[in-house]
């Protein structure tokens, strides 16, 4: 049953309230409690911080739990994890009671306590000297806590509580906090000795940020001090520049205060205000060159960023000028693409290869190239088609990475949406992109199935299609026309079977519809999927030719006597007609006689479920047309013949529903003189009343003609 005790409260006794009843209740007491973390976090836990201030004792405990680091013969080792565990927990609730007793007086702690207007004394009471040891235990709390920065290593998991513990109190406290640590400079130098563990980089992440509910006092937000604390990581990155861990927390600081602004541009000017002391474009650049380390590029891509959308903020008074600052960024590119990874390591492939990995930084760059190029002051600046050789290269020699091929076409897409006609003519430099399209996608290169055809086939059909976009790739096409046609004729029976959708549905027709253009990326609507499909006609098809054979010999026994000729024409209906709509409806003029036969004909195949409808219903003919039995069971006979010996055909081509509808009146009007053959019951003819009309081969009338027993029977 639903237990409402437990999600509403109803008679919920509390474990802590249990507890609190008890003559000298400890710490570890209430630890020891079984199921008691969520009730310290949520329900219960002013009073849990209530019992921890009115016992300092206990509250230094706690800190105590997280710093000291006890070796598992010392004390039972699990008990210890789980009492660092929920201590942490409590911590990170941000505790409102546990974290201001850190920082407030006694005198403010006590407000609730009003004095008593009754009193005649004035004088304030004495404090006794248990009050005085509690005040002179919590001065030192924070104090006690963090001493554990000081230690030359820190245990990881330690570092993590740490990390919990003092985000609390900067989102609680910022203010203040920063206030204790300009009176303390040694705990700054303390998280730095320590920047190799990611926990503690990120103390000093939330410092810059201070991002924090707690009430503006004066209009301090400590702008000095956090502007200080960044000019000093990048000081300690350039001394620190052979450590790749440190480099990359330290880059992720940057990174995280990047986000925090573009995410909050128009409402966070205190951090807008300190973001020009991050390192410039061209020291991270130097930086990038000598390190390779992803997350230098990564921080490159992001300020970039951030650079473009500070310009529209407050008029542009935070501009910056990007030709400047990436001018001489630009000449070390080419540089960059074909410097090696000293981190990434080769391996071997199954078949015995040996492998150096891409690596992210590599991709990071590009995207940073990507970025450059989509400012038309920078892009002008690019001087070097060697970025684009050296990307090509890197196409060819990672071919199974697909996100080295996806910035590779974006990139192609930035140049010519850019409209610089000095970067397109640099990217079409002596066809080089056209040239590589070509000799990699060709017909012959395609039967090796190479992982990146998919991508060159699309930006070809891309540049295809755009030729009247851009005079440069106009031009360089036109200086290998014959072989860049010769390469699009190759490409078009591809195109033919990539750019169709599945079943002949576009999943995306309204936004197509919309955008009144055709694209490469977006294929024209196909024609909607019908079930069947038709085979083209062919004069040289020996099949094809007998069929229009027998339809010249149908036409000079329709103009005969049909009294004379009677059981011969019957035997021609029933190999001719095999749709059940079409017997179905005999009531059109002599008109359309001869066109009816020779559409009738045309169409080659039917599928396996019309095969069985024919079937049943030429059986249900068979009891309706007792007076001609003779040529009803050759048509009974036929249509066997025709289901256990004919394979199903296989469709190769869609075929228009228009045409199929007219084809279905043209046979209407050529059965009109066939009134031997009687209608078909009502329930019959409704279930069959929306099938398409179809013919079968005439290739049946050489399986029965084949049969000695069918001969025998005409």
């Amino acid at each position: 049953m639903f237990n409402f005790a437990r999600f509403f409260g109803f008679g919920f006794q509390s474990k802590l309230d249990n507890l609190l009843k008890q003559e000298n209740l400890t710490l570890e007491t209430i630890l020891n409690e079984e199921d008691i973390l969520q009730e310290l976090k949520m329900s219960s836990s002013e009073k849990f911080a209530d019992f921890i201030i009115s016992h300092p004792n206990e509250y230094q405990k706690m800190i105590h739990y997280i710093i000291d680091e006890v070796e598992p013969q010392e004390q039972d080792i699990n008990t210890y994890i789980k009492y660092q565990f929920i201590i942490s927990e409590v911590f990170g609730s941000e505790n409102e009671k546990l974290i201001n007793y850190l920082f407030d007086k006694p005198s403010e702690n006590n407000q609730e306590e009003i004095q008593n207007p009754l009193e005649d004394s004035q004088t304030d009471p004495v404090p006794t000297q248990e009050q005085l040891n509690k005040e002179l235990i919590r001065q030192h709390l924070l104090d006690d806590f963090l001493q554990v920065l000081e230690k030359d290593a820190l245990v990881i998991t330690t570092a993590g509580y740490v990390n919990k513990i003092i985000g609390a109190i900067i989102h609680k406290r910022g203010h203040d906090f920063w206030e204790y640590i300009i009176k303390n400079q040694n705990i700054i130098s303390n998280l730095f000795k320590h920047a190799e563990l990611k926990h503690i980089t990120e103390i000093i992440e939330k410092l810059i940020i201070l991002d924090t509910n707690q009430e503006e006092n004066e209009d301090k937000h400590f702008l000095k001090e956090r502007s200080e604390l960044i000019i000093r990581l990048q000081k300690f990155l350039t001394a620190n520049s052979h450590s790749n861990i440190i480099i990359s927390n330290v880059c992720d600081i940057f990174i995280e205060l990047y986000k925090r602004e573009l995410q909050t541009i128009d409402s966070t000017p205190h951090l807008r205000s300190i973001l020009p002391s991050v390192p410039s474009p061209q020291y991270l650049m130097n930086l990038a060159n000598q390190t390779q380390n992803t997350s230098v590029y990564n921080l490159l891509n992001i300020q970039f960023e951030f650079y473009t959308k500070i310009e529209v903020i407050e008029d542009g008074k935070y501009a910056v000028d990007l030709k400047q600052l990436y001018s001489s960024v630009i000449s070390q590119l080419p540089s960059a693409l074909i410097q090696q990874d000293i981190f990434k390591v080769a391996f071997k492939t199954s078949n015995g290869d040996q492998v150096y990995p891409l690596g992210d930084s590599k991709l990071s760059l590009i995207s940073f190239i990507i970025q450059l190029c989509q400012r038309e002051e920078i892009a002008k600046e690019i001087t070097q088609a060697t970025i684009f050789q050296h990307i090509l290269n890197l196409i060819l020699k990672y071919s199974s990475n697909n996100q080295l091929q996806i910035l590779f076409e974006k990139l192609v897409v930035t140049v010519l949406q850019s409209k610089v006609s000095h970067l397109q003519q640099l990217l079409f430099q002596d066809q080089l992109i056209l040239k590589f399209l070509i000799s990699n996608n060709g017909i012959e290169q395609r039967k090796q199935k190479p992982f990146y055809q998919g991508v060159l086939t699309k930006i070809t059909n891309y540049l295809n299609s755009n030729i009247n976009q851009s005079e440069e790739l106009a031009n360089s096409i036109d200086q290998i026309k014959e072989d860049w046609q010769k390469y699009i004729d190759e490409l078009n029976e591809v195109n033919q079977k990539e750019l169709q959708w599945m079943l002949g549905v576009n999943p995306r027709m309204k936004e197509q519809i919309n955008s009144g253009s055709s694209s490469p990326f977006r294929p024209d609507p196909l024609i909607s999927y019908q079930g069947i499909r038709r085979v083209e006609n062919n004069d040289d098809n020996p099949i094809n030719q007998q069929q229009n054979d027998d339809a010249e010999k149908q036409e000079n026994s329709n103009n005969e006597d049909q009294s004379d000729d009677k059981d011969e024409q019957i035997q021609q209906d029933a190999i001719q007609i095999s749709s059940p709509d079409t017997q179905n409806n005999r009531v059109q003029s002599e008109d359309n006689d001869q066109q009816l036969q020779l559409d009738a004909i045309q169409i080659a195949s039917i599928n396996q479920h019309q095969f069985d409808d024919n079937h049943q219903v030429q059986e249900q003919h068979q009891e309706i047309q007792e007076a001609e039995n003779s040529a009803q069971t050759i048509n009974t006979q036929q249509e066997v013949i025709q289901n256990e010996l004919i394979p199903e055909p296989e469709p190769t081509e869609l075929i228009d529903q228009q045409q199929q509808q007219h084809q279905q009146s043209s046979k209407i009007n050529e059965q009109e003189n066939q009134s031997e053959l009687s209608e078909p019951e009502p329930q019959q003819q409704n279930q069959f009343q929306n099938q398409e009309p179809q013919a079968e081969p005439d290739g049946s009338q050489q399986l029965l003609e084949s049969n000695p027993q069918v001969q025998e029977d005409n």
